[in-house]
């Protein structure tokens, strides 16, 4: 199977987060590998896969008042990743 994808940039995500601060609110941003700044009042929680996204999202959700989500995550991953390519194999 091959797969072509678009990285999201995280900009509607950041840009959330600092309007929510200048409205007073305390942010935590959990962001995939991007190169956008945060703010000095936001809390940054780096992550690299839609795995650890889930898993930071789940650790933190419980403390919240209000979660917004912006990502946009792959949901496939595969059961088991090869080491090399695989040769086609026919039946």
């Amino acid at each position: 199977m091959r797969f072509i994808g678009n990285r999201s940039s995280g900009k509607m995500g950041f840009a959330i987060a600092e309007v929510a601060t200048k409205l007073g609110a305390k942010v935590t941003v959990i962001t995939g590998p991007i190169q956008l700044a945060t703010s000095l009042n936001v809390e940054r929680i780096h992550v690299r896969s839609a795995l650890q996204m889930f898993e930071a999202v789940q650790s933190h959700y419980a403390s919240v008042d209000c979660f917004i989500s912006a990502a946009a995550v792959a949901d496939f991953r595969v059961a088991q990743a090869a080491e090399q390519k695989l040769k086609n194999n026919p039946a």
